[in-house]
């Protein structure tokens, strides 16, 4: 009996070791044998090419993703407008055309009304800057409240801003002060600018970014107002013979944005790869500002252009004239969308946020 007993046992254990053997063996030659990670694939899409700031912004994130979940999730990538232009992209994440964009929020004032105050310039450095936005959104329950509702009402979720570094104005003729700008020729970005140059005694005139190089060789504008990362892309180096520097000013937008029934699909440890790997990025985000103006400058100086830092008198007068048309603006946004009687609530944060002087409590 106790000869039988070792005999099954022994035998029970050798069929223990060659079905380890043969299971290890199959999963060495690639056959059914190891269970298969299930890959969750999203689709992203942007307006904008590979080089540009926001899909550079868009691709580190990604990246991270892919590497922080060990291929479990793979995100196919459209870019350059091959899904849709800037104004088609809202309805593409939030009917699920796609998964995720890198959402331009000052295309959308009539269905993001709220969001808008955000897109707009802060007087202060890049990390600051994050830190106001992050506090409206997240941090103060009232404003993160309102934003999250009108996020909502358009079936997406959005996740952390980035910077986009500063603005400063390039000039085709010598320079050195906004007195220097009257009765010259300015490109106009947004409508309520009009308002603004035309207060300083800027003549302003539209013309699309695309033909902003065009326009200042041939003389149609004088003087370049845009973002600082766009101007070793455009060229725009070519035609300046003074670059005014506004200081420390930056502006946030192009949150990767999904589609939020998508979002609500995704396992909890998905999300939150999702949310590490996007706060990651807006803080990779402001040295990345920071080594592009650099750049810009650097090309500045090769070509000849000078760089002039405007006083601190010139420069408060600017963006108070600014502060003053683009919040009256927003103002009418919020009216025409019924949302005047919440706008209040932002606005009494954001006025102290632009120029650097909230504290939180």
């Amino acid at each position: 009996m106790k000869k039988n007993f070792v005999f099954c046992f022994a035998l029970a254990a050798a069929l223990l070791f060659a079905t380890i053997a043969c299971e290890k063996k199959a999963d060495q030659a690639g056959e059914p044998g190891q269970a298969e990670i299930e890959v969750i694939k999203l689709k992203f899409s942007s307006d904008k090419m590979p080089t540009e700031p926001p899909v550079q912004q868009a691709y580190h994130l990604l990246d991270l993703v892919e590497t922080k979940t060990n291929g479990r999730v793979k995100i196919e990538r459209f870019t350059g407008g091959s899904l849709g232009d800037v104004l088609e992209h809202l309805n593409l994440v939030s009917t699920g055309a796609v998964d995720i964009i890198s959402l331009h929020i000052d295309q959308y004032p009539q269905r993001l009304p709220l969001h808008q105050l955000l897109n707009t310039e802060q007087l202060v450095p890049g990390k600051l800057a994050m830190e106001n936005i992050i506090a409206l959104t997240q941090d103060i329950p009232e404003t993160k409240a309102l934003l999250e509702a009108e996020e909502q009402q358009n079936n997406i979720k959005v996740l952390y801003w980035n910077v986009q570094g500063s603005t400063g104005i390039t000039t085709s003729y010598p320079a050195q002060s906004l007195n220097d700008l009257k009765g010259k020729k300015m490109n106009v970005i947004s409508s309520y600018q009009r308002k603004v140059f035309n207060d300083l005694g800027i003549i302003p005139v539209n013309v699309q970014i695309p033909e902003i190089y065009e326009s200042m060789s041939r003389g149609v504008i004088d003087t370049i107002f845009m973002a600082n990362s766009a101007i070793i892309p455009l060229k725009w180096y070519e035609l300046g013979k003074d670059h005014l520097s506004l200081g420390d000013n930056n502006v946030l937008s192009q949150p990767l944005t999904f589609n939020l029934n998508t979002w609500n699909s995704l396992p909890a440890d998905i999300q939150q790869a999702f949310i590490e790997a996007s706060k990651e990025t807006a803080e990779w985000s402001i040295g990345e500002s920071e080594r592009i103006l650099q750049e810009t400058y650097d090309k500045f100086r090769q070509s000849g252009v000078n760089i002039v830092e405007l006083s601190a008198e010139d420069r408060t007068t600017f963006f108070e004239t600014l502060f003053k048309y683009s919040l009256e603006n927003w103002m009418e946004v919020c009216e025409k969308k019924g949302v005047a009687d919440k706008a209040p609530t932002i606005q009494k944060y954001w006025n102290e946020m632009k120029w650097g002087r909230w504290v939180k409590e």
